[in-house]
């Protein structure tokens, strides 16, 4: 059984037999395709993928060429907004083209579909996406160890300012996991919440002043 699920959108059959063959050449990996067609609606799209068990999003940037209502650089800036550190990857054979067309803060997501045919190339694009998808999971694992740990020191001693930092951070990547909720565990779920959030941000402020007034 394959231990990653990676999520692939192409308008063309052929292109996503490719991939499959590209990425279970490893069979840690498995490909779950999602069709589109000129009759596609993006924020449809989107809801399918986000409510998909993908471990990473992988999507061709040139949809258009065969009628579809939007490019895939445009899946990724969406999807983007909504899951920020999610992995994902723009799949292109016209690498030039695609990167004077995206935001500068997903070019280094941009791969070229060059690699299919170079054993090389692919076998690192395979190690690139799960090395992507490690580092993401790890994140969540210690960024909740740090929220769980920390939070329930706070309840019996003063942190110190290195710890409120480390809180105030864990706190921050677990809220932008998902924008379209917050699903934090309970220990922030509660009323005091807010005014620790707000303690953090002066102590911060104040850290800054002193700086300046150096």
């Amino acid at each position: 059984m394959s231990k990653y699920l990676i999520g692939y959108i192409d308008e063309q059959k052929g292109e996503q037999l490719d991939f499959s063959n590209l990425m279970e050449e490893d069979e840690d990996f498995s490909v779950c395709n999602f069709n589109v067609n000129e009759d596609s609606d993006i924020e449809e799209l989107l809801e399918e993928v986000l409510n998909s068990k993908i471990d990473c999003l992988v999507v061709d940037y040139h949809l258009s060429e065969t009628g579809v209502p939007f490019e895939g650089s445009t899946v990724i800036e969406e999807f983007h907004k909504i899951k920020p550190y999610f992995p994902k990857i723009i799949y292109t054979a016209k690498e030039d083209k695609v990167i004077p067309e995206v935001d500068n803060e997903i070019i280094y997501l941009i791969n070229d579909k060059e690699i299919k045919g170079d054993e090389k190339r692919g076998k690192n694009f395979r190690l690139k996406l799960k090395t992507l998808i490690i580092n993401y999971q790890n994140d969540v694992v210690n960024h909740n160890k740090i929220l769980e740990e920390l939070s329930l020191k706070r309840k019996t001693e003063v942190l110190t300012m290195s710890e409120e930092n480390a809180l105030f951070e864990s706190k921050q990547f677990l809220m932008k996991l998902d924008t379209r909720k917050i699903d934090l565990p309970s220990v922030v779920n509660n009323k005091d919440y807010i005014e620790q959030l707000e303690a953090v941000n002066k102590k911060v402020d104040d850290i800054l002043n002193e700086m300046r007034n150096v």
